[in-house]
């Protein structure tokens, strides 16, 4: 027999100990398992809805492979639902995992509803049960909140939404013509993806600074945890605030819109009447524009119109007058267009341009410049659009329509950034508090005896108040 042929017989039982040392399973109970989390915590989540899945990680490290069953504490009534291993329910059996070797162990949580307004705790834990004997546990924790579901929902007549629970939308809330939809103060309106508020009625959502109006996408998760970044954080979570050619005399004062794929999407209309008033109010980072008003009247006070994908303010035609606002576009996500652009046409229709006048605001952003007119030279010298003591960026400081304006200084990167404190994620989503270096401090005019308090109730001085929505608050 050649030689190498003996030496490959007797390598044959050697090769297959090996393998069987790689498989080989034990009882004692000497091995245990190890796991990523003590407990997992997983995101709010509506009542009735199942969740996105949250994971850990179940881990050998002994030098033997160990058999289990994984069972939820709650059995069948048990919220929570995992998946091991390819196989999901709340008691799955016979799994067996190699030396050395990890699993990922996937948890949701559909929580049933019960009935009252406040956040609710949810508590399960998963026993992982050896063949050993050995017990052990993986805690599991989430929040419940009940919501009133809204699916395909024509508001035809008066109706009010409260704020003794949020209200889950699917798909469009429609108000119908001739119908009022109130939203009272605390009201919170979660929009799921798509979903839009179409106003051919009207809307009245008056908040109060103790109680904002809050529209936004349903997501309550996260996308991801290193960094933290909730996807409340992201834009294009919902559709947005759509008010149709025929809708007059909406209102929103202290509410809070933001995440949407648009803000507030106004249709042509007369200009005589008033097609929506915002006061004390956030319009925040979403995906196109913030406001878009096409041949409408519209008033602004007091209030944060920034992080536009597109621009925080098209107006195409129409009246407009900004009073006391910040509009700054920083978005996070992309660069957009200018924060600010007037025309007196929208596509190839020509639209007529009344007015806009833009008094006590900041007008910043990455651009050099901020403030677009693409208006007929007729038209501009008509002194049809104004801007009075504001902060401006924009690359003409000799244009005649500015008066006693303060123009902003542009930088590569961060551009009108530095004029607010602490500009970070968190801040993004819905403060920009003045930083005690922004060149908006001090240049207001006396409207500050009409608008005594900023939009965080701030009382802002009778001479020498900031521009923009925040009046200057030194840091403690």
């Amino acid at each position: 027999m050649k030689l190498h042929r003996i030496l490959s017989i007797l390598l044959i039982p050697i090769s297959i100990l090996s393998c069987q040392d790689d498989w080989t399973f034990s009882a004692d109970s000497r091995y245990t398992l190890d796991f990523s989390v003590d407990t997992l915590k997983m995101d709010t989540v509506f009542t009735g809805v199942a969740s996105a899945s949250a994971q850990f990680m179940v881990y050998n490290p002994n030098d033997v492979g160990l058999r289990f069953d994984a069972v939820m504490g709650g059995g069948s009534l048990s919220p929570f639902r995992m998946n091991l291993d390819g196989e999901g329910g709340t008691q799955i059996t016979d799994l067996e995992i190699a030396a050395h070797d990890s699993l990922f162990c996937y948890v949701s949580v559909n929580i049933p509803e019960k009935g009252v307004p406040e956040l609710f705790h949810a508590f399960d834990s998963v026993r992982f049960v050896l063949e050993s004997g050995n017990v052990q546990f993986v805690r599991l924790a989430a929040y419940g909140q009940d919501a009133l579901r809204l699916r395909g929902k024509r508001i035809e007549h008066d109706t009010t939404l409260t704020a003794y629970l949020p209200h889950l939308i699917f798909d469009t809330l429609y108000v119908a013509e001739g119908a009022t939809l109130t939203l009272a103060p605390g009201a919170r309106l979660y929009f799921h993806d798509r979903a839009v508020l179409d106003v051919a009625g009207k809307v009245v959502a008056q908040g109060t600074a103790d109680s904002m109006i809050v529209m936004r996408g349903d997501r309550l998760d996260q996308m991801h945890t290193t960094p933290p970044v909730a996807y409340d954080l992201l834009t294009s979570q919902w559709g947005g605030i759509h008010i149709r050619g025929g809708s007059y005399g909406n209102v929103f004062r202290y509410c809070d819109i933001h995440g949407g794929e648009f803000g507030i999407k106004a249709d042509s209309a007369s200009a005589d009447d008033s097609k929506f008033s915002m006061y004390s109010s956030i319009v925040h980072n979403v995906n196109g524009n913030c406001i878009e008003a096409t041949g409408c009247r519209i008033d602004v006070v007091n209030s944060q119109i920034t992080n536009a994908g597109e621009s925080c303010v098209d107006l195409a035609g129409g009246k407009a007058e900004f009073t006391f606002c910040t509009i700054a576009s920083l978005s996070l996500w992309k660069v957009g267009s200018q924060a600010v652009i007037i025309s007196d046409h929208r596509g190839d229709a020509v639209v007529p341009f009344g007015s806009a006048l833009f008094r006590n605001c900041i007008i910043t952003g990455r651009h050099s410049n901020e403030f677009v007119t693409n208006l007929s030279d007729s038209i501009k010298n008509l002194d049809a659009y104004v801007v009075n003591n504001s902060l401006l960026m924009v690359s003409d400081s000799l244009d005649t329509h500015y008066h006693n304006v303060v123009f902003d200084r542009h930088g590569k990167k961060k551009g009108g950034a530095y004029n607010f404190r602490n500009n970070t994620l968190e801040d993004f989503r819905s403060v920009f508090a003045l930083d005690s270096m922004s060149r908006a401090r001090g240049i207001a005019d006396d409207l500050s005896t009409v608008w005594t308090v900023d939009l965080a109730g701030v009382e802002r001085p009778v001479f020498g108040a900031d521009a923009g929505c925040y009046q200057y608050v030194p840091l403690e």
